[in-house]
């Protein structure tokens, strides 16, 4: 007969897991976070990609009022100052890059919602399910009316439609939606 040692180790390994923030303050993982997307941003982005981004960012940069930065001057000279501000961490480029996050943010979510996305940047509902949204209020309108809902019910009905699709075309456009109807109903 064999005599077989057998230890038994089911102790649970004590390996520390590090997050890749965790030596960061929290405005430094915010700006990091901001590198991370756009470098993501730059690898969806066909062609030229830094030119194009670079560009885009420092049109909206100047179209807010923004200033200095080196941002306005040759396309060559954009580009090579905004991938600074991107690849180089350190005070004076956080600095810039801190200034420059709310253009960022704004720039992205117009080209490139999936990536804004992906990192957080952007919150709230996607154009598809603002869609959805608003079909399925018009339905239920639409169901209310067909059952023989009390008018109670049914204004409720409507009038949550109605928010649903101002939602899809944004809340600034609301007054001249009102304009419009308000034109509609006089004429009838």
């Amino acid at each position: 007969m064999q005599t077989h040692n057998f230890s038994n180790v089911s102790s649970p390994l004590t390996v520390q897991v590090i997050s890749k923030y965790q030596e960061l303050s929290r405005q430094s993982a915010k700006l990091s976070n901001i590198r991370e997307a756009v470098k993501a941003w730059n690898r969806a982005t066909p062609g030229d990609a830094q030119n194009y981004i670079s560009q885009l960012v420092a049109k909206e940069w100047m179209a807010t009022g923004g200033r200095g930065l080196l941002l306005a001057g040759s396309v060559h000279g954009t580009k090579v100052n905004f991938f600074r501000m991107i690849n180089t961490p350190g005070p004076k480029y956080d600095k810039y890059l801190e200034m420059l996050t709310p253009v960022i943010v704004a720039v992205m979510t117009r080209d490139n919602e999936r990536v804004a996305r992906e990192f957080g940047l952007v919150t709230g509902k996607t154009h598809g399910q603002r869609i959805a949204d608003s079909i399925k209020e018009s339905s239920d309108v639409h169901q209310a009316a067909a059952l023989g809902a009390p008018v109670p019910v049914l204004c409720k009905e409507i009038s949550e439609s109605i928010v649903a699709k101002i939602h899809l075309v944004g809340i600034e456009s609301f007054s001249m939606i009102m304009a419009q109807v308000t034109m509609m109903l006089g004429a009838a």
